[in-house]
């Protein structure tokens, strides 16, 4: 059901006392009727299932409606704060651009090149399998450039929004995890990377371009497991959640690349890094939030991972997923109605979070398709 019409449906009724009154003694009837619902978003709203709601994107201001006000629930009773995965409404045929040839997404944890005994032995290996598959996979689409998303970690820019590397080359080291032999050589792609930040700059959005670009174990080590050579060019992307924290605005970010790589004579390969769940907290270092990383993981599945970026901030931040617009700008270039495969999914406590590595099917291509 589209987020607009559960909106207003419920807006109306909270203006109009006597419609409000005919939708509670037949919710079916009036919702279909005369508020655009279906049977089932009838039943939510008539229910005041406001973790339903939350999951199909309303504002939390709104959806308070349905309990307090609508059904009288003044202590929000049947509220848990729960999210579920939309089953019923149709997806969107997907409509990936055709140089897009590879889109996934894994965690950058520096323990799994540094230290991955201090994880249990089993799980590191399930999750570098996950790593194998993807790197089968970005080696089989040939990509000619890379862009890969990442957040701020140790590099210090200079305005705090979003930074694109416009450099020709990047340089990267591990030496804060006490392992220099790990540091990485990239090189990069400055005509393509200027288009994007001319692009992101047109379009009225913030964005910082920088050839100045240290690369940390945000982009080091998801690279050193997965780029098929290490000349390939790359694209760096950091998000600096300090400054500025919106789902929804990483989506729109999102799609205006994918609108410069649908007109550009490249195969382009986009790689989100980042946890799921992941505190840097004190106190809470070492949690992953495994109920909520599974929602997540069901959204991709779905192909309804775009949906996440009409959550509240809050809902994101408060199950430690601030690394999440990394793979939202991912998901804004791919468009919706595509679906994710889950290679791997780990919770590790001593390496700090809920690690996963994905891969989004996109379309097969007929061979020749999207070339000039």
């Amino acid at each position: 059901m589209n987020r607009t019409t559960l909106e207003q449906a419920i807006l109306s009724l909270a203006r109009d006392q006597e419609l409000l009154a005919a939708f509670r003694a037949a919710p079916e009837a009036v919702g279909t009727d005369r508020l655009g619902l279906d049977a089932t978003w009838s039943a939510v709203i008539a229910a005041g299932d406001r973790d339903r709601l939350r999951s199909a994107g309303l504002p939390d201001g709104i959806t308070i409606l349905v309990s307090r006000w609508f059904a009288d629930d003044l202590a929000d009773s049947t509220s848990k704060g729960a999210f579920h995965v939309d089953t019923t409404t149709p997806l969107p045929d997907p409509d990936v651009p055709a140089n897009l040839v590879f889109a996934g997404g894994a965690s950058h944890v520096p323990d799994l090149l540094a230290r991955p005994e201090i994880d249990p032995e089993d799980q590191v290996q399930r999750l570098l399998a996950g790593y194998e598959r993807l790197a089968k996979d970005i080696a089989a689409a040939d990509p000619d450039v890379v862009i890969v998303t990442a957040d701020c970690h140790f590099q210090s820019f200079r305005t705090g929004a979003y930074v694109i590397g416009t450099g020709a080359s990047y340089s990267g080291s591990m030496e804060f995890f006490k392992r220099p032999d790990l540091d990485i050589e990239l090189t990069g792609s400055p005509r393509f990377a200027q288009q994007l930040v001319n692009a992101v700059r047109a379009e009225g959005l913030e964005v910082e371009e920088s050839t100045e670009f240290p690369l940390d174990h945000g982009q080091i080590v998801p690279l050193k497991l997965l780029l098929p050579c290490p000349d390939l060019p790359v694209v760096p992307i950091i998000t600096q959640p300090g400054r500025s924290f919106s789902p929804f605005g990483a989506r729109v970010f999102g799609e205006v690349l994918r609108d410069v790589v649908a007109t550009r004579d490249l195969k382009v390969a986009v790689l989100a890094t980042g946890g799921l769940s992941h505190w840097l907290d004190p106190g809470k270092f070492g949690k992953a939030d495994i109920e909520f990383d599974t929602y997540l993981l069901q959204m991709l599945q779905a192909g309804r991972g775009l949906d996440i970026a009409a959550l509240e901030p809050y809902a994101l931040l408060d199950h430690g997923q601030y690394e999440f617009p990394n793979w939202l700008i991912m998901l804004g270039m791919v468009g919706p109605g595509v679906r994710g495969e889950v290679y791997a999914y780990e919770p590790m406590e001593a390496s700090g979070g809920g690690w996963a590595v994905v891969n989004m099917q996109l379309p097969e291509r007929t061979e020749g398709e999207g070339d000039d």
